[in-house]
């Protein structure tokens, strides 16, 4: 479940694909049937933490009748050590597994991480474009992904509409997700104690689902013959399961260090996380592309994302495709990333403070639930007008985490906000 937040929803990009108009478009100017496949293949590796590798085939079959059948295989699986929520501190720390069999240590001074991190995701979308006539184009599709423990099904679609002088399109979609959130070793209870690993553990079930809504509208204004401008509005509604069954709450005393709950194995107490079972999500978008000169294009765009967790974000995003000929290009690429605390962000409580199972209350140690700031830099090389396009990139990830407010004692001698950072690089390929 945890690449989810890694990468993108299938439904989700097949909703922004508005460059599907242009090939329907050429499609136009004969009855061939055609087909179009492409490839890409991503490393992403973060130090000393997360390393995953996907591979993505995309395929296009245009029809006679100016129909698109397009589909989408993918194909990813993470390895390493990932964050599980509870604080450092001056000796070693023994946690029970997610699966409640078994223990690990981590050494003092050192961020807790879980170094049993196993995920393999397999993942199919399937679209059906059509262009109804001069004007109006549709894209229905339907996705399914499965992991060890979580599996989604979800159905979306888009109608856009181009008025007659080509100048302005509108676009409304919207999409439906159904997950199965399947934990090892079962659902935990909210606040729950982790026990040791020979005690029954706190658990509320096996499996729980949740449903997501997701509504886009956008304008797409050519301003020139070298410029245009596209406004988006997009709302999520998630309604379930929300929290991250891996995920739990350090307990510290007085001292600021953690409890120790069992003194023979060493064993900290920590608690399971607890979120509320809906969020809601808005999302306001403007983008800016123009050609310089000769085919340089840059391209700018600002996202503003708040829901009612209390998180507000923006993300500021530019390129520049600067051609070194006809058929080839550097991309330099630069993101920024900034959002506050959610309303419940919590990274520890205090020994005597800890609510109560089931006693409504939230909190979340999950750093991306907290205030960060992150950039991604990187560069990009391709070939675009040759018979088999290409491109290869690399970017760099560093993500700074904000203060933590309330620190005393040893929390104050360790860091709570460590930065993570990640290389990517990226291979695609038009066959």
């Amino acid at each position: 479940m945890k690449n989810q937040k890694i990468i993108a929803s299938l439904a989700t990009a097949s909703m922004a694909v508005f460059g599907a108009g242009e090939a329907n478009a050429q499609l136009g100017k004969s009855d061939l049937l055609d087909t179009d496949f492409k490839g890409s293949l991503l490393y992403y590796t973060e130090t000393d933490r997360v390393s995953a590798i996907e591979a993505i085939i995309d395929g296009s079959y245009f029809l006679n009748n100016r129909d698109t059948i397009g589909f989408r295989l993918t194909f990813d699986s993470l390895t390493g050590a990932s964050a599980n929520g509870a604080v450092p501190t001056d000796r070693a720390q023994t946690f029970t597994r997610p699966s409640g069999n078994g223990d690990y240590t981590t050494a003092a001074n050192e961020t807790p991480l879980d170094d049993t991190f196993l995920d393999t995701r397999y993942a199919l979308a399937l679209t059906w474009d059509r262009k109804w006539d001069g004007n109006w184009q549709s894209i229905i599709g339907t996705a399914f992904s499965n992991e060890y423990d979580y599996r989604s099904l979800s159905i979306n679609t888009l109608l856009s509409y181009q008025t007659d002088d080509r100048n302005r399109t509108y676009s409304g979609g919207l999409s439906l997700f159904s997950d199965t959130i399947s934990p090892v070793g079962g659902l935990p209870t909210s606040f729950g104690l982790m026990g040791n690993p020979d005690e029954i553990q706190q658990r509320s079930g096996e499996e729980d689902e949740k449903i997501v809504m997701d509504a886009l509208f956008g304008i797409t204004q050519v301003i020139d013959s070298r410029s245009l401008v596209q406004f988006g509005y997009s709302v999520s509604s998630s309604e379930g399961y929300l929290n991250d069954p891996y995920k739990f709450i350090s307990v510290v005393g007085a001292d600021g260090r953690p409890v120790t709950q069992d003194l023979a194995t060493g064993l900290s107490q920590v608690v399971f996380e607890s979120r509320p079972d809906s969020r809601l999500k808005q999302s306001f978008f403007i983008k800016y592309k123009r050609d310089l000169f000769d085919s340089h294009v840059f391209d700018s765009s600002y996202r503003f994302m708040t829901d009612d967790w209390g998180i507000n974000s923006h993300t500021f995003d530019f390129k520049y495709k600067w051609r070194l000929n006809d058929v080839s290009y550097l991309e330099p690429h630069l993101r920024i990333y900034q959002q506050n605390d959610a309303d419940f962000f919590t990274p520890f409580f205090t020994q005597g403070n800890v609510p109560a199972a089931g006693s409504g209350s939230y909190a979340s140690p999950d750093y991306r639930l907290g205030e960060m700031m992150a950039y991604t830099v990187g560069l990009e090389y391709g070939r675009d007008n040759v018979d088999r396009p290409w491109s290869i990139a690399l970017e760099y990830y560093l993500q700074g985490l904000g203060d933590r407010e309330g620190i005393f004692g040893e929390l104050r001698n360790q860091d709570l906000s460590e930065d993570v950072s990640a290389f990517m690089v990226r291979f695609n390929m038009d066959f």
